[in-house]
């Protein structure tokens, strides 16, 4: 479940509305997927583990993954300067009945689109919004959907 639906459906209409989406399916064929990242939170049962690498590390972010075909929400902690992952990420439930977790694949691609939008002074700019098919991804945020 995408965490804010509706900003996501809105930039999807608007990329309909140009020819970006079906420009993009036509090379790289029908979406499959869709992801959004925002920024997030530490998850309460892992702040204390990560205390002593956030001290270390004054200067990080904390982004959320959501997907619109999973109900988990997938996070990490990404250092800016230097630019890295300050620890494993973590899945957590959307809901109740969280159904089937997200594969490796989508794990790994979630981590590749944020440490991608990062730039050279450790800023990135979110939400990021990424429609996924077979062969490739279209990944935008909202100063580059112009």
């Amino acid at each position: 479940m995408l965490k804010d639906q509706r900003k996501f459906d809105e930039l999807g209409q608007k990329l309909f509305m140009k020819g970006v989406l079906q420009d993009f399916e036509q090379k790289h064929g029908p979406i499959k997927g869709r992801m959004m990242v925002t920024e997030g939170k530490i998850p309460p049962e892992m702040l204390t583990k990560l205390q002593p690498e956030l001290v270390k590390n004054p200067n990080w972010i904390v982004v959320e993954g959501s997907f619109d075909f999973s109900n988990y929400m997938i996070g990490m902690v990404i250092g800016l300067n230097p630019v890295q992952s300050l620890a494993n990420g973590w899945l957590i439930p959307q809901l109740n009945h969280s159904g089937v977790k997200l594969s490796q694949n989508w794990q790994e691609l979630f981590m590749e689109k944020v440490m991608d939008k990062i730039d050279d002074n450790g800023h990135i700019d979110l939400p990021i919004y990424s429609w996924i098919s077979d062969k490739s991804g279209l990944t935008l945020t909202d100063k580059e959907d112009k």
